[in-house]
């Protein structure tokens, strides 16, 4: 894909800022050294939802025009290099879906799964993706299986560790070693504004080492903990660094905004006509 750089986004160390037939969208620089993954973070810019949900909504669930998310999720998918996009209601739960098979999806049915908070492939073509407004998305890949997978980490999820269930799932079902696998941690609530006034009854006790002051949490440090629990190497882990409640200009907050869109972050192996030969 062409793309080049655009000023509007806040800037990441980790992030590198791409424009796609006008949609802006950020990539982590070490998940684009491999030339057959395909990976984006979207923002909120770039859509057709109007006011509170401008512009590039992609949830069914929060009142926008069903007509405006299905032609959101045109975008989105147009804007890769992959055939076909699959999606799920999320639940905030640690059910994690393994695709074998390309999904047949009914444009006419909102969610064509239900109750799912990720993804696990080995496919070609197929792109998955995560809805959020200030929960992760938190995306893996094993260069050496070729095995991708995506999951919605909100705060029940950190609880339930489903980064740890999603490593553990590669293992399983595609043989991979958790020393092999890249992760990247995606826009979201950041410990500057991650506060939780009820957390000695929503948070178990060992999540407060990872307290920054009262009643505030690094949920960043508590998902690449999870990840480098499970197996993951710390040099194979990117952190984007960007909160979602301080770029409301760039990215849906429920936080920060309460009736708002979710914006998408997807990740997938490209078609196999479009991976470049090395």
């Amino acid at each position: 894909m062409a793309t080049s750089a655009i000023t509007v986004l806040p800037g990441s160390e980790t992030l590198q800022p791409h424009v796609e037939n006008s949609i802006p969208y950020y990539t982590f620089h070490r998940l684009s050294e491999f030339q057959e993954l395909e990976h984006l973070i979207l923002t909120r810019m770039g859509g057709v939802s109007s006011p509170p949900f401008a512009s590039l909504n992609v949830s069914y669930d929060i009142g926008d025009e069903a007509g405006k998310v299905r032609e959101n999720l045109r975008l989105v998918r147009a804007a890769t290099d992959c055939s076909s996009l699959i999606y799920a209601r999320q639940s905030h739960s640690s059910d994690i879906v393994v695709l074998r098979e390309h999904p047949r999806l009914d444009p006419t049915i909102p969610y064509p799964l239900q109750g799912k908070d990720g993804f696990i492939t080995q496919l070609s073509g197929l792109l998955m993706m995560i809805k959020v407004a200030d929960c992760q998305a938190i995306l893996l890949y094993d260069p050496e299986k070729k095995v991708v997978a995506i999951i919605h980490a909100g705060w029940r999820g950190s609880v339930k560790n489903i980064a740890g269930n999603a490593v553990h799932l590669m293992q399983a079902h595609f043989s991979c070693e958790p020393q092999d696998i890249f992760a990247g941690i995606g826009p979201s609530l950041g410990p500057c504004c991650g506060e939780f006034r009820n957390w000695r009854q929503e948070l178990p006790l060992s999540f407060s080492r990872f307290q920054t002051q009262e009643n505030y949490f690094d949920f960043w440090a508590i998902s690449q903990y999870q990840l480098m629990e499970a197996g993951l190497l710390r040099e194979h882990i990117e952190v984007s660094g960007l909160c979602t409640k301080c770029h409301p200009e760039v990215f849906y907050s429920y936080r920060g905004e309460g009736e708002t869109g979710r914006f998408a972050v997807v990740i997938g192996i490209k078609d196999l006509e479009k991976i470049p030969q090395r």
